[in-house]
Order: C-alpha cells, then sequence, then structure tokens
C-alpha cells in the first residue's frame, strides 16, 4: 500500500480543499467545491494554517488523487499537483471575492484529475 493511502482517511479518494479555519470567505470556499461537484469529482476539506501555496502543497500530498487546492485568507487559491514543488503551483489566481473564478478554480482541479482541458480563468 502506497504512503498517500496508509494516511488517508477519507472513504473514497478525493481532491483535497485545505483553507484556514477562521477568515476565508464562506463564498468562495463555496464556489470551488460547486466547481468540483460539477464535474463529479469528491471532494475533502481539511483545515490548516499557511500561505495558499503552503495548503495547496500540503492538500495535494493529502489526497490519493494528487490534487490539492489551498485557499487562504487574503482570497488567494491555488492548484497543486503532489509532484510538483511547493512554490511551483499549477495554477494561482488571486480570487478578490469573484465567485465566478473561484468556481472555475474548483473545475479546472477536477479536470487535473480527469485529465481534460482545462477552463480559462
Amino acid at each position: 500500500m502506497s504512503s498517500v493511502y496508509a494516511s488517508w482517511t477519507g472513504e473514497r479518494p478525493a481532491v483535497v480543499l485545505m483553507c484556514p479555519v477562521r477568515n476565508v470567505s464562506g463564498v468562495l470556499k463555496r464556489e470551488i467545491l460547486l466547481g468540483l461537484e460539477e464535474e463529479g469529482v469528491p471532494v475533502v476539506v481539511r483545515e490548516g494554517n499557511g500561505d495558499a501555496e503552503e495548503l495547496g502543497h500540503r492538500a495535494a500530498r493529502l489526497s490519493p488523487l494528487e490534487v490539492g487546492i489551498g485557499l487562504d485568507s487574503q482570497g488567494k487559491a491555488v492548484i497543486h499537483h503532489r509532484k510538483l514543488r511547493r512554490h511551483q503551483p499549477l495554477f494561482t489566481v488571486h480570487l478578490n471575492l469573484r465567485p465566478e473564478a473561484a468556481r472555475t478554480v474548483g473545475t479546472n482541479a477536477a479536470r487535473l484529475v480527469k485529465v481534460v482541458p482545462f477552463k480559462t480563468i
């Protein structure tokens, strides 16, 4: 069994969205979740502290699908893959309270899992 699966406590493989407990926009978080749901990819939300890159990198390392999203309290979101270095996420988006951009972050994370073309942010 791989070390990724050995540490997984979810019921089924999922993308991990990691964000702080406080000071994160509920609207942006919900839109990211909806983007993943629309693409049919499961997601698990985990709490963490740090900037979006750190959160996304940790999320990707936790996810059996090897894809993580980090959302920080400044409204910055990143999509990360387990094989990428911490400071080199696949996408970095400053959401600026734009729900449509947040939904696209979720959609693109799901599309990374499904290996289909990304939507433009």
